[in-house]
């Protein structure tokens, strides 16, 4: 009923005071009268209209200092004029390009869950046709934000505490720590280990060369630290090796003569009718027909003739026991400098015949580039290759031809790759190529440059051409979800290309339009 009474008096007055009844002039009218009768009206007060601005507008009104109904809507009336369309769309196109980049900065960051989402919203941005789209965008970012970790970096303090949250001071402080903590002790055993590797084990004599740096480490071992001196030091390690297998070469020249002297005394014990004649013949063959440099043979001929002269004197009996003690210690010591050189052998970077990088070093960089996929999404792709009837080649022309061929081939895959792009021998007549930055496409055009170069090129063995081809498949990382995954199907698709009649890549690429597209990749 108050209500009621308002407005009649709202009525009357507007009617004494002979004024129009508006809108505007009825709600003006009205909310006064209800405020000279205390009666609170939510419409009427201006709160209830100002809390629905902006922060800004709100602020900007308050300044104003006013209560007037009247002021707040010629505020609102001059905020809008100042504001023309022309100058939302200005700004909403300076929104959007801060946003993009902002966008673009954090792909440069050191997060791939970061670096991922910015891409999705930087796509997004380029096609944004509704508010939805910077709803649905807002809301990945909140999930972004609640969900981000980097507890990871409380793994420094193991090394030493940051003491700033800048990642790069972070990562200077751990190294200036890691610096310091590199202690003289560490050092010593270092320099130890590497003296104990000079020192033939073999040979008795110790070169002068690897005697004075043995010395110099001994004496200083910070040396190690030298670039110089790690490089002498890889020189001289080789040296060392090579001094050991002179020495075994020796002992296998002195264990000959042994064996040589001992015909000659069966020759004597045949004529002088002391043991079983042909026995002894039997022995004297089989010496004459050895010309093994294994161990093992040379220790159980030796051991066979012993227990065969059991008339001989003693002198000889004891002369014989002597080298064939010798032989089990050059026995121990061969077979360690055999793995020492099976092992460096493995390690070495580059195939000796090919000139191409080697398997290890391959694996090494598929471990590399796997790392940089996982951590910054660096893509890359695979060829496996390997030439066609390479047995038959050998059968035909010898295993020295194939050899040619494989040099030959080494030269035509250095020729034609990418400065980027590794290739290397994985075994046998198999090779792998490894490619940054490369999708299934490009790596197809790679491979199919490669097999079309092999064909054309003139491979010669003495005075003859040997015609040959390479086959090869293909596989792309971010069609797999694993490194191993990829290695399976690019020697899926070399197996396909065998299959196919060889001289071919799988998966094959067909045109379509303007694009290539890669055919029964699934198969």
């Amino acid at each position: 009923m108050t209500l009621q009474k308002i407005a009649d008096k709202v009525i009357n007055e507007l009617k004494k005071e002979k004024q129009d009844i508006t809108p505007l002039n009825y709600s003006q009218k009205f909310c006064q009268v209800a405020k000279e009768m205390k009666v609170k009206i939510e419409e009427c007060q201006l709160d209830y209209y100002l809390e629905k601005l902006s922060p800004y507008l709100q602020e900007e009104f308050k300044k104003h200092n006013t209560e007037d109904f009247n002021d707040f809507i010629l505020f609102l009336i001059s905020s809008l004029n100042r504001l023309s369309s022309g100058d939302t769309s200005k700004q909403n196109l300076i929104l959007i390009t801060l946003v993009k980049r902002l966008l673009q900065t954090i792909t440069f960051l050191h997060d791939k869950e970061a670096t991922k989402l910015a891409n999705i919203s930087l796509d997004r941005l380029e096609y944004i046709t509704d508010i939805n789209t910077i709803e649905m965008l807002k809301n990945k970012w909140f999930d972004f934000l609640t969900t981000y970790d980097d507890s990871y970096l409380n793994e420094f303090d193991a090394i030493c505490t940051p003491k700033s949250h800048n990642l790069d001071d972070i990562v200077n402080s751990a190294i200036k720590c890691i610096n310091e903590k590199t202690n003289q002790g560490m050092l010593d055993n270092f320099a130890k280990i590497i003296i104990a590797s000079l020192n033939p084990s073999i040979a008795n004599s110790v070169d002068d060369e690897l005697a004075e740096l043995s010395y110099e480490l001994k004496k200083d071992p910070s040396l190690l630290l030298n670039i110089e001196i790690q490089e002498k030091i890889k020189t001289l390690l080789k040296k060392r090796v090579q001094i050991d297998k002179d020495e075994i070469k020796s002992k296998l020249d002195s264990l000959n003569e042994i064996l040589d002297d001992l015909s000659h005394k069966l020759l004597s014990f045949v004529d002088n009718n002391f043991v079983n004649k042909e026995k002894l013949l039997q022995i004297k063959e089989e010496l004459r027909k050895s010309n093994s440099s294994n161990f093992d043979t040379l220790k159980e001929k030796i051991g066979y003739i012993v227990q065969s002269l059991e008339v001989e004197s003693d002198s000889i009996s004891s002369k014989i026991q002597k080298e064939n003690d010798l032989i089990t210690i050059l026995q121990k010591r061969m077979h360690r400098l055999e793995m020492a050189l099976k092992k460096a052998k493995k390690e070495s970077k580059i195939d000796f015949l090919t000139k191409l990088s080697s398997r290890k070093y391959l694996e090494d960089e598929l471990k590399m580039i796997e790392s940089a996929y996982d951590r910054y999404g660096v893509g890359y792709s695979i060829v496996f290759f390997d030439i066609d009837n390479f047995k038959m080649i050998n059968d035909t022309f010898g295993h020295e031809a194939g050899d040619i061929i494989l040099k030959d081939l080494g030269k035509v895959f250095k020729a034609n790759k990418r400065e980027a792009d590794i290739i290397g021998r994985y075994g046998g007549e198999e090779f792998l190529a490894i490619l940054p930055k490369t999708d299934i496409e490009g790596a197809f055009r790679f491979a199919e440059k490669m097999r079309n170069r092999v064909e054309n090129h003139q491979f010669m063995y003495k005075d003859d051409r040997i015609l040959v081809t390479i086959s090869g498949g293909i596989a792309q990382r971010e069609n797999h979800n694993s490194l191993d995954e990829v290695i399976e199907e690019a020697d899926r698709m070399l197996f396909n290309s065998k299959n196919s009649g060889r001289n071919v890549i799988s998966p094959s690429l067909i045109e379509n339009g303007s694009k290539l597209e890669v055919e029964n990749l699934s198969d």
